[in-house]
C-alpha cells in the first residue's frame, strides 16, 4: 500500500510590523534545528486584499516554498504586510487555526522614519524628503477616490503602518491570546538573547539553543535607482529569458538577490529634523498610549513631546 505524503503547512507566522527586526528574527529562528522558516520572506500569500488586481503569491508557489521541510516541529513564514492587511488574520486562521502568531513593534516615529527610508530604497517612494512624503499622504488617498490600490501605492500610506492596536485586535479576534506573542523593539535592543529565548518558549521548542545574532537589515540605499526600478519592474521578455536560463525558481530568486545586493550601499541614516520628530510624536502619541494599555506596558518613552 502506498503511503500518502502529508504536505507540510506553516503553523507559525511572523506577521510584522515592518522595520521592527522581523528579518533578523526570521534569520535567528531559521538556525534552530526544530524550526523551518520559509526561505522566501514576504510571500504575502494571505494578504490578498493588498493585491486587488492580482499578483502576490499563488497557492502552488506558496506550497513549493515548504518543500524542504523535514521533521521540524515549527514551520514558519514571515510577511510583514500581514499586519497591514485587513484580511490576513482571518485567512491565516482559516488555513491553520492552531497557528502561533509573532508580532514585533517599535516606537511609531522610528518606524515611519525607517519605513520611508526602506521604500525609497525599494523605489516605491520617489519623494526622498520624509516631511514632504508624509504631507503627500492625504493627496495620495484622495487620488485613489476610495478605490482599492495596489501595494506599491499602499506602502506610501504611512499612518496605516502604525495603527498597532487595531492590527493586533484583528489577530486577537481570531486567535486565543496564548497563540499571539508580541515583542517590542526596545526589548530586542536591550536583551536580544532574552527576547529570542522568550520566542522559543512561546513556540515550544528548546529554549537553550543559541543563535548567531548577526546584524540584519541595516539602512540601505541604491547605488543606481534606475537599476533598482528595473529589478522591481522587470520587463516580461527579461523574465522569460531568465526562466529559460535559470529554470528553477530558487535559482532566479538567488540571482535577483545577488544583483540587488550588488546595487546596494549601506549607510547610516541622517536623523530627522527635531520639529518633524515632535510633530510625529504628537500625532502618534494617542496610538502609543492605547497600545501601552493593551499590552500592559509603560510606553511613555515613545512619542515624547517634551
Amino acid at each position: 500500500m502506498t503511503e500518502t505524503r502529508v504536505e507540510p503547512i506553516p503553523n507559525f507566522f511572523i506577521v510584522g510590523a515592518p522595520k521592527c527586526a522581523t528579518t533578523a528574527m526570521d534569520r535567528y529562528l531559521s538556525e534552530h534545528p526544530d524550526i523551518f522558516m520559509c526561505p522566501y520572506k514576504e510571500s504575502n500569500y494571505f494578504a490578498r486584499d493588498l493585491y486587488p488586481h492580482g499578483g502576490g503569491c499563488t497557492e502552488d508557489q506558496y506550497r513549493a516554498f515548504f518543500q524542504g521541510v523535514g521533521n521540524e516541529a515549527i514551520v514558519g513564514e514571515s510577511s510583514v504586510f500581514y499586519m497591514l492587511s485587513e484580511d490576513a488574520a482571518r485567512a491565516i486562521h482559516e488555513f491553520q487555526p492552531k497557528a502561533k502568531i509573532l508580532i514585533m513593534l517599535r516606537d511609531p516615529v522610528e518606524l515611519v522614519e525607517s519605513h520611508h527610508s526602506q521604500i525609497v530604497y525599494e523605489t516605491y517612494e520617489t519623494e526622498k524628503d520624509l516631511k514632504r512624503a508624509l504631507d503627500l499622504e492625504p493627496e495620495r488617498r484622495k487620488a485613489a477616490n476610495g478605490k482599492a490600490v495596489e501595494i506599491p501605492e499602499r506602502v506610501r500610506y504611512y499612518s496605516d503602518f502604525v495603527a498597532f492596536t487595531a492590527q493586533i485586535q484583528r489577530y486577537l479576534d481570531h486567535f486565543p491570546k496564548d497563540q499571539v506573542h508580541v515583542v517590542l523593539y526596545d526589548d530586542v535592543k536591550r536583551d536580544l538573547p532574552g527576547v529570542y529565548r522568550g520566542v522559543l518558549e512561546f513556540l515550544g521548542v528548546d529554549p537553550d539553543f543559541e543563535a548567531s545574532f548577526v546584524v540584519e537589515n541595516a539602512n540601505k540605499k541604491m547605488r543606481s535607482e534606475s537599476f533598482g526600478r528595473f529589478l522591481r519592474e522587470t520587463p516580461d521578455w527579461v523574465s522569460a529569458a531568465a526562466r529559460i536560463l535559470l529554470p528553477k525558481n530558487e535559482w532566479r530568486m538567488k540571482m535577483r538577490g545577488m544583483l540587488k545586493r550588488l546595487n546596494t550601499n549601506f549607510k547610516k541614516r541622517d536623523p530627522i529634523p527635531e520639529d518633524l520628530q515632535l510633530k510625529l510624536a504628537r500625532q502618534f502619541k494617542p496610538e502609543a498610549e492605547k497600545l501601552g494599555q493593551m499590552l500592559g506596558r509603560d510606553l511613555s518613552h515613545w512619542c515624547r513631546t517634551e
